[in-house]
């Protein structure tokens, strides 16, 4: 069985995390993009509570390093 995983910039709040409860209730594995590591955490700790397979990924989508930073983390994990 294959999972499903969407990488979803600023899901910590707003339009952004509402889609991350979304997909997540549907199956999907979320990646929880933010550039605040407090917020970014936190969305993921009350996504996971809700039953979502949610994991933190510091992204700053303004920022070349930030987003080659993500695009490594994601290649390990």
């Amino acid at each position: 069985m294959t999972t499903t995983i969407a990488l979803i910039t600023g899901a910590n709040k707003g339009i952004g995390l509402a889609t991350a409860r979304q997909l997540g209730a549907r199956g999907m594995t979320v990646l929880v993009g933010a550039r605040d590591a407090a917020r970014g955490r936190e969305a993921a700790d009350k996504l996971r509570a809700e039953g979502v397979d949610a994991r933190f990924v510091p992204l700053d989508v303004t920022a070349a390093a930030s987003i080659t930073a993500a695009a490594e983390l994601v290649d390990r994990e």
